[in-house]
């Protein structure tokens, strides 16, 4: 499972419902003309912890910054994740989530709905690039 995170990373991932782990699974729409398709396998890990914190996270709206560093000739990726309060969508609790990417002049921002299965897992229900 660790292999297929490292290469798929958030939009197609799983994060397992262990008991030290939070679980968050991935809807799919990015790719390489977005910053987060450019990320290299440990910076898409490092965001997709921050994901993950941002939905285990009671507080609503709590702001999660991210930094990866930057390559060689480019300017430094940064964002920031927080989630919206939780509401029930089908009998599960859902979460939007709010995700911002920033490199150099480049800004993307991302709005997420993700709801908790019944075995705990998060999945991504939609996605919107705004």
């Amino acid at each position: 499972m660790q292999k297929y995170l490292a290469r798929h990373g958030l939009m197609n991932l799983i994060l397992c419902g262990l008991p030290a782990l939070a679980c968050a699974q991935g809807y799919g729409a990015f790719n390489e003309d977005t910053l987060y398709g450019t990320l290299k396998r440990d910076e898409r890990n490092s965001f997709d912890q921050t994901v993950v914190q941002a939905l285990q996270d009671p507080q609503v709206g709590k702001h999660f910054p991210w930094q990866a560093p930057g390559a060689a000739g480019k300017a430094p990726l940064t964002g920031d994740v927080h989630a919206d309060a939780a509401h029930d969508q089908n009998g599960m609790p859902c979460r939007p989530l709010h995700a911002t990417l920033h490199r150099g002049t480049t800004n993307e921002r991302w709005t997420f709905l993700f709801c908790r299965r019944a075995d705990g897992q998060w999945k991504a229900a939609s996605q919107t690039r705004n």
